[in-house]
Parts: C-alpha cells; sequence; structure tokens
C-alpha cells in the first residue's frame, strides 16, 4: 500500500499524512488533496464491491424485476377477467313479454293485519314477480334514478329459500346479481341469511353476500311498503313456486 505524504507548501518537507502542521517549520498543511484522495479511493472501493456482486450474482437483480413484472401483469389479468365475468349475463328466465294481472300483495297484507282475517295468504311464483314489476314501474319507484337504473327484481321460491335476482342497467349494458336467502320473521324485524350469490357469471361465497348488500339497496327502497308490512307477520314460508304469509297464529 503506498503512503501518501504530505508536502509543506513553505519549505516543501514531506510530513505523514496525519500531520495537520508541517513537522519542520510549523506551517498548517494543506490536506485537501489528501481528503479527495481518500474519497475518491471510497468510490472506487464501493464500484469494486458493486462490481463483483454482479460478476458472482448478474441475474438477481434482473430475476427479481422480471417476477415483479409477470405478478403485476398476472394481477391485471385476473382483474380484467373478473370484470368479464360479472358482465356476462348468468342463466336466468328472460323478462316476460307481458305480465299476468298482479294482485295487491300490499294492501291484502295491511287489511289482513288489521282485521287478522284471513290467518294466511298464499302468492305464486308468477303473481309475486307481476307485483315486482308492477312495483318497479310505479311513478314513485326510485327504480329510474340515480345512475344505476333498476330495470327489473324477480323471486324464485323453492323449499325453504327465496332467490331474489336484480337487473340493473350501467351506460345501457344490463349487470345481474341476486342472492339465495333463507328468511325469518321475530320481533318485527326480517332476517334474511345469504346461501350465497352470484354478480353476472361469478358466484359469491355467503360470507362475503353481506358485504355485496349494497348491490339490492335500491331494490329494497323499490319495496319499503312491502317490507314494513312483511316485519309485521308473524311468518313467512316459502314453497316450490309459492310463498304463504302467516298473519296471525
Amino acid at each position: 500500500m503506498t503512503m501518501t505524504k504530505l508536502i509543506c507548501p513553505d519549505c516543501r518537507h514531506e510530513n505523514e499524512p496525519e500531520r495537520i502542521y508541517c513537522h519542520n517549520c510549523g506551517a498548517r498543511l494543506d490536506r485537501s488533496g489528501l481528503l479527495k484522495e481518500k474519497s475518491q479511493e471510497g468510490l472506487s472501493e464501493e464500484q469494486t464491491r458493486q462490481h463483483l456482486k454482479k460478476m458472482f450474482r448478474p441475474n438477481r437483480g434482473r430475476g427479481r424485476e422480471l417476477a415483479l413484472r409477470f405478478f403485476k401483469i398476472l394481477l391485471g389479468a385476473l382483474a380484467v377477467a373478473a370484470i368479464i365475468v360479472m358482465l356476462l349475463p348468468p342463466d336466468l328466465p328472460p323478462a316476460p313479454k307481458s305480465y299476468s294481472f298482479a294482485p295487491m300483495i300490499n294492501m291484502d297484507m295491511v287489511s289482513a293485519l288489521s282485521s287478522h282475517q284471513p290467518p294466511t295468504l298464499t302468492y305464486s311464483e308468477e303473481q309475486v314477480n307481476s307485483y315486482l314489476a308492477a312495483a318497479v314501474r310505479r311513478k314513485d319507484s326510485p327504480a329510474q334514478q340515480g345512475y344505476f337504473l333498476l330495470r327489473r327484481v324477480f323471486v324464485q321460491f323453492e323449499e325453504g329459500r327465496c332467490g331474489v335476482h336484480v337487473e340493473r342497467r350501467i351506460l345501457s349494458l344490463p349487470v345481474f346479481s341476486g342472492s339465495a336467502y333463507r328468511v325469518a320473521i321475530a320481533d318485527g324485524k326480517i332476517t334474511a341469511t345469504s346461501l350465497g350469490g352470484y354478480i353476472g357469471r361469478m358466484p359469491i361465497h355467503p360470507a362475503l353476500m353481506k358485504y355485496a348488500d349494497v348491490l339490492f339497496g335500491k331494490a329494497w327502497e323499490c319495496l319499503a311498503r312491502e317490507r314494513n308490512s312483511i316485519a309485521r307477520l308473524a311468518g313467512i314460508e316459502f314453497h316450490p313456486q309459492s310463498v304463504t304469509l302467516i298473519v296471525a297464529r
């Protein structure tokens, strides 16, 4: 290793690199050159270390960059695929060209609750869907308000469960969502337990459907009066293609 000497600017005496004043005449030494040399030496050492690292592991940084880029592309592709699947229409019955006469279900419930007669009300799936279509088309219905227009609400009844399906329009594009529920009435409250749902052709786990209730918000808004009346009932029973409303026990 070469040891740099500090030369005194007055007497030209060579001094050790750690000295501040000249050993011969006592003049203050100029250490700027030594500091610059040390800085360059340190930079050279750092460059050497980086160069050696690249020599022994030349593709480490490149591999990490490629892996990160791959995962970004993969996540983007999955997101696009999920959106496409959610926009695809599910296998549901098409909307009928015309509906049969819709019974006044809410008025029937209000009348039965006030007189307790008859003790039960039974409606077919077709009757309920005709009533729902009329409720969505009412002049005071909030279905046509906002950006995501509500076009259709319909139900499907099975033993012990009710399927609710909603069709909305987003920029003239139909988007379907739905869920199957077990419904109970107690203490003036309706308790609906989701059995799973869907958006388009994408199935949604029951644990996640409770966070997706916003998808049905406008439908519940349109049926606020009916929901209040149902909450006052003693019970509700679902059977294949029919529902029975129990007024009093």
